[in-house]
C-alpha cells in the first residue's frame, strides 16, 4: 500500500472513530454533570441564565442533553423548545399518564436532588423515549436535565 493510501486509511479510522463516539448514547452522568452546571450558573446570575439554558446552540445542550427549568407552578422558564416556554406544564402527561412536572417537584420534597423517569420526545431522533432525568430544586425551581435511554 502507497504512503498516501495508507495515509487515507489512517484518517478515515480517526474521523471514523470520531464519529462514534461522537453518536454514542448518552449517559445519565452526563445529564447530570449538565444539570450541576445549569444550577451554579443559576446561584451566580438568577433569572438572565434562562436565556443561556434555552439557546439551542448553546453550552447547555450536547446531543440529546439539554436543561428544563420549571416554576412552582410547572410553567416552563428555560427549554431548547421556545414555543414551550411560559407555558404551564403542571398537567402534562406522558404517554403512560406520568405527571412529570409533578413528579419532579414531589421527587424533591425530602431532598433537593432526584432521579425521575418518564417517556418524552427525543430532539434528535425525534420519537418518544423513555427518558432518565436528574432533577435539583433551587428555591422555587427546577433545574434539571435528562438522558434518553434504550429500553
Amino acid at each position: 500500500m502507497s504512503r498516501r493510501l495508507l495515509r487515507l486509511a489512517v484518517i478515515g479510522l480517526i474521523f471514523g472513530f470520531a464519529a462514534v463516539t461522537s453518536a454514542r448514547a448518552s449517559d445519565p452522568e452526563d445529564a447530570k454533570a449538565m444539570a450541576e452546571k445549569a444550577v451554579a450558573l443559576f446561584k451566580v446570575e438568577g433569572e438572565k441564565a434562562f436565556a443561556k439554558f434555552s439557546d439551542p446552540n448553546g453550552e447547555f445542550v450536547k446531543g440529546d442533553i439539554y436543561i428544563t427549568v420549571l416554576d412552582k407552578q410547572g410553567v416552563v422558564r428555560a427549554n431548547i423548545k421556545p414555543n414551550i416556554i411560559g407555558v404551564n406544564m403542571w398537567e402534562a402527561t406522558d404517554p403512560d399518564g406520568v405527571k412529570f412536572s409533578q413528579l419532579s417537584w414531589k421527587s424533591t420534597e425530602n431532598s433537593e436532588t432526584a432521579w425521575i423517569s418518564f417517556k418524552n420526545v427525543n430532539p434528535v431522533t425525534k420519537k418518544i423515549e423513555p427518558k432518565r432525568t436528574w432533577v435539583h430544586r433551587v428555591g422555587d425551581y427546577i433545574i434539571q436535565s435528562g438522558v434518553y435511554v434504550t429500553p
